[in-house]
């Protein structure tokens, strides 16, 4: 872990974290970059089309790859991962389709969907930036506690604080069946891991992640190990750490 940073508010850490986005770009306009959807990663969204209408960040030449996706869930589906970054960001930004790589959650063969991404990832030659939020069960993307630490794309068997945790995204209970995600391997390969994190109830997450034993029971502890991993917070979830 190269990073540990701490911002007296959601906004600050919004603003950072679309700054290493930025900073990216501008030494890689054609970068491959991996971004979450969800509740996290919504203030930086904001930072970025700002920046984008601004003309200080330009997104016309870099792909974007999915992180992952409820299984059985398309862009129209509200609550879906897609769905979400369609609203979020890729929209409001004018990515190009062709710009985006992201899991078909509706394919007849998910495992031949998860090699398409690995083969699309590898082709393209990786992620150069990973930026990620932390389940409270310490998972990154859909990556379960007891996934191995060694697995690319892949489709995941969902762990019922997931699945509870997920419903905030829907208007009424859905049933969450699964999901397909980037693997563990794929975030420890990436040039830069970013881990965002904010709010209180995120503070003993940060702090198992950070330091704690590094185990496939708690993923996020990967960062530990990762050679360039960024863990970005607020005062409320550093508050456990520090």
């Amino acid at each position: 872990m190269q990073e540990f940073q701490v911002y007296p508010t959601y906004e600050h850490l919004s603003r950072a974290a679309a700054d290493v986005v930025v900073s990216t770009l501008q030494g890689k306009p054609n970068a491959v970059i991996c971004l979450p959807s969800g509740s996290t990663p919504v203030g930086m969204f904001r930072e970025l089309i700002l920046r984008h209408e601004q003309g200080l960040a330009d997104f016309s030449q870099c792909t974007f790859v999915g992180l992952d996706e409820w299984i059985g869930m398309g862009p129209e589906d509200e609550g879906s991962g897609r769905q979400l970054l369609d609203r979020d960001f890729l929209h409001p930004i004018g990515f190009r389709p062709e710009q985006i790589l992201f899991f078909d959650a509706r394919a007849e063969n998910l495992q031949a969907e998860c090699e398409r991404l690995n083969g699309a990832i590898e082709q393209l030659g990786g992620l150069d930036l990973i930026i990620l939020g932390i389940g409270m069960n310490g998972h990154l993307g859909l990556n379960e506690p007891g996934t191995s630490f060694d697995t690319y794309a892949h489709v995941s068997e969902l762990d019922p604080i997931t699945i509870e945790v997920g419903q905030k995204y829907f208007q009424g209970p859905t049933p969450l069946t699964g999901g397909v995600t980037l693997g563990l391997r794929h975030m420890m390969e990436a040039r830069r891991l970013v881990l965002m994190a904010s709010g209180e109830a995120k503070a003993p997450v940060i702090a198992r992640a950070l330091k704690g034993e590094v185990t496939e029971a708690f993923p996020a502890s990967l960062v530990q190990e990762h050679p360039d991993a960024w863990v970005l917070v607020d005062a409320d979830a550093a508050s456990a750490f520090l």
